[in-house]
């Protein structure tokens, strides 16, 4: 797949920069297994620069486990104006973040809980905003949306907060308003019960691929109640009771 990764990865590219979505990839470039999905990633980060934050997502309490990067550019702190020209089909998502206090380098051992747990600096919450490369995401094998950073649009986050081990992940209620109405509401939604365990899974996946999280990186780890789209001139705003809120406008 090497060489169809990479050719597959300039189609991508060239949307990413381009702001035009393409119906998807060629019959012989699509990814047919994860791996070759996380071919295609490698080659398009490789080209759009620096991975700071990771969008880790699971289906089901013991369904399969994916990965996509976020680029620098597309992690913006709460209260960011967005273009929503820019983002195809841009939709909402409300979801655990966590950021990196320290590296978690390659090593021979997979990293613990309790090893992953003490390298957090604190709990982020967000907004992920999804927004594909392809004209209509839906429809298609779920390694071609893969291979497209699961429509990694951008990630807003609020914090981080240092004093969050307090946060019962199975009972804390989330919310997310768009322009005042209530779209979204979770409590105990979270596949893995514990979002943690995929900032473990995400530590360890990528000790080989990447060389591991670095410090600064933030990882989320999948939408609480699904995805609600936007529109330009709206604005969402997510609460996480005690623990805060996290705000993002569209303009377009």
């Amino acid at each position: 797949m090497s060489d169809h990764a990479f050719q597959a990865a300039q189609l991508l590219i060239a949307a990413h920069r381009s702001g035009q979505p393409i119906d998807r990839l060629p019959d012989a470039l699509r990814p047919m297994t994860v791996e070759d999905a996380y071919a295609i990633q490698d080659h398009v980060s490789a080209a759009l620069g620096a991975v700071t934050a990771w969008k880790v997502g699971q289906g089901g309490p013991s369904g399969p486990i994916s990965l996509a990067p976020i680029y620098a550019d597309k992690v913006h702190a709460s209260g960011v104006t967005l273009d929503a020209a820019a983002l195809h089909q841009p939709a909402l998502e409300i979801e655990f973040a966590f950021r990196l206090g320290r590296d978690l380098p390659d090593r021979a051992q997979p990293y613990s809980y309790d090893e992953v747990l003490a390298a957090i600096e604190g709990f982020c919450p967000c907004i992920e905003v999804l927004g594909s490369r392809f004209k209509d995401r839906t429809g298609f094998a779920a390694a071609e949306n893969l291979a497209d950073g699961n429509a990694n649009g951008a990630l807003v986050t609020a914090g981080p907060l240092a004093e969050w081990r307090a946060l019962d992940f199975l009972t804390q209620k989330v919310e997310l308003a768009i322009d005042g109405k209530i779209v979204q509401s979770a409590v105990g939604t979270h596949p893995a019960g514990d979002p943690v365990k995929l900032v473990v899974w995400t530590a360890n996946h990528l000790m080989a691929r990447t060389g591991g999280l670095k410090r600064g990186d933030v990882v989320t780890t999948g939408s609480l109640d699904g995805a609600t789209p936007v529109g330009p001139g709206s604005k969402g705003v997510a609460t996480y009771g005690a623990f805060g809120r996290v705000e993002v406008a569209f303009r377009g």
